[in-house]
């Protein structure tokens, strides 16, 4: 595309986003439509409505060899809810537009009034050009006014945090706090608050792929979320290339943008093979920026004479098919047997068997929503108890590569691993809340899997782990770490060949390294700057200690 074209494309969105209100735009349905049986579609340039909130998210299914090429356009969504779904697709090319939300998925504005006895409400006046309809306090952040970036030493909040949620103003809102938390808020500071779609049950996410094998993602860009910006479920070999989640353009006379999508920028659960992401950009997201992962099950029952599992689920449709291998965790936290898949069935647990897993997990989040399960019938039944876990070797999303990308400004993690066999090489990882990169399960999230033959490399991280102290949070800003369901650090053999090397840690608190539970750990130059930030105590309940840029508890080389 030559520079003259860019200049075109980019006065023609400026002048739409002035004078035209997304609902006087020309349509993209009746323009893929015409279209939907050929090997290349193409979107002219331009701007253009995608009315989901009539028709939904744009489907494509079944589609083999197809080459979708956006030529530069702007695909501005009205309703917060799922723009695009692709499903069953093989060796597909999706490229070079943008998806934007018209109204946004959030709105922001300025805290101008606060309780300054009992610290339990506070009060904000919504920005002009911003949404005051729809409004939630699902998700809740802070930025600082100065930097418009995410407040340091604050915490992100949601609904349980609030007692009440009310709108007092034509474009004021009052959140009174459950309990006198501390996010060190104050007048003047920014807050961020969720705009959801006026529609029953909308779909999730921005742009979807499920089951989709092969599919190439390149130069898509993403403003806004009403959750996950690109999400992928059960597919194998994506390759995301030079795409971008971040902050999206506003009008003249509007403030800038403090969020963009409201969740995880790329996520991808239950991959066969797994993704390729490089050369992105994925920033200022409502928590994590690229996660690979799969998902844990606890083991509620065992029929040994029928060489039976069953788990518990707090999903409808976990994935289980006929041949899948499937690695057991011993409660303890260490892995254990494999085992093969020969059939699987719902399951429903009974109440007991729900509240005995509760039980042994005290810090299992949505406990209320373990009403599911599966019976899985297995080759060969290992020794076995009520409480491990079992996940599914064959859908971890192993084999995948995130390469090159810059990522941060965000509430949560920048990179997040539950996978193996895999290279996390080149990034820069900048202005994180939380681990600038975790190795972990997350077993209060029954995330799976536990890290095997893992590279990382030459990776930069610059300013991260700055929310407020969290004794329970994960320490380290290049982090492999695992806790069990007792919230202690298991004996080496949770992870497996780790190998770390020739990153460099900067302005980030000690430990800015940690390495716990691997058998087979290789650690070598990599470079911490002293940085006189060392009061922090996140993880102080496994025992951390501070005082060092490493550190390491029950690993073996």
């Amino acid at each position: 595309m030559t520079l003259p074209y860019r200049l075109l494309v980019v006065c023609s969105f400026i002048v739409c986003a002035i004078a035209a209100p997304a609902q006087q735009l020309p349509a993209l349905k009746p323009i893929l439509d015409a279209q939907i049986g050929n090997s290349v579609i193409e979107i002219p340039p331009g701007k253009y409505l995608l009315d989901n909130l009539t028709n939904g998210a744009y489907q494509f299914i079944n589609k083999n060899n197809v080459t979708i090429n956006g030529n530069g356009s702007s695909i501005i969504c009205n309703s917060q809810e799922l723009a695009f779904r692709f499903y069953n697709c093989t060796n597909i090319t999706i490229s070079n537009f943008s998806i934007d939300y018209d109204p946004l998925c959030f709105t922001q504005g300025t805290i101008v009034a606060k309780d300054s006895v009992s610290n339990l409400w506070y009060e904000v006046e919504i920005d002009q050009g911003y949404p005051v309809d729809n409004v939630r306090n699902s998700r809740v952040q802070f930025y600082d006014p100065a930097t418009r970036q995410l407040k340091r030493n604050s915490i992100t909040t949601s609904e349980g945090h609030y007692a009440a949620f009310e709108k007092i103003g034509p474009r004021r809102f009052k959140l009174t706090k459950s309990a006198a938390w501390v996010a060190y808020e104050k007048v003047g500071d920014l807050v961020v608050l969720d705009v959801v779609s006026a529609k029953p049950n909308p779909a999730a996410h921005a742009f979807q792929l499920e089951k989709c094998v092969n599919a190439t993602v390149q130069d898509v860009s993403i403003y806004g979320s009403n959750s996950f910006s690109f999400f992928e479920r059960d597919c194998s070999g994506t390759h995301y290339n030079r795409c971008k989640v971040g902050r999206g353009p506003t009008a003249p006379g509007i403030p800038a943008r403090l969020r963009s999508g409201n969740a995880d920028g790329i996520h991808s659960s239950y991959a066969s093979i797994g993704p390729l992401v490089e050369n992105c950009e994925i920033k200022h997201n409502g928590d994590d920026c690229i996660i690979v992962c799969g998902r844990s099950f606890p083991v509620c029952k065992i029929d040994s004479a029928t060489n039976s599992i069953y788990v518990l689920s707090r999903e409808a449709n976990p994935i289980f098919y006929a041949g899948d291998t499937l690695q057991q965790v011993l409660y303890a936290g260490v892995k254990s047997g494999k085992m093969t898949v020969q059939s699987v069935v719902s399951y429903v647990p009974s109440a007991a068997e729900q509240q005995a897993i509760v039980a042994m997990y005290p810090d299992l989040l949505f406990k209320t929503s373990y009403t599911k399960g599966a019976r899985i019938v297995v080759d060969s039944l290992p020794g076995m108890g009520i409480g491990d876990i079992i996940y599914n070797e064959n859908h971890i999303g192993k084999g995948f590569i995130i390469r090159n990308n810059k990522v941060g400004y965000n509430r949560s993690r920048g990179i997040l691993i539950k996978s193996g066999n895999g290279i996390v090489q080149n990034n820069e990882i900048t202005g994180t809340a939380m681990n600038g990169l975790l190795v972990a399960p997350e077993i209060h999230w029954m995330g799976g899997g536990f890290g095997h033959h893992l590279e990382i490399k030459n990776n930069l991280f610059f300013e991260c782990m700055f929310e407020k102290n969290n004794q329970g949070m994960p320490p380290g800003v290049l982090s492999v770490f695992c806790a069990n369901g007792l919230a202690q650090v298991p004996a080496a053999g949770a992870f497996g060949q780790i190998n770390v090397h020739d990153n460099t840690v900067q302005k980030s608190p000690y430990p800015a390294i940690v390495f716990t539970s691997v058998m087979g750990l290789q650690s070598s130059n990599n470079q911490v700057a002293p940085y006189p930030c060392n009061s922090r105590e996140h993880g102080k309940k496994f025992g951390v200690t501070f005082t060092a840029p490493v550190w390491e508890k029950n690993n073996t080389q």
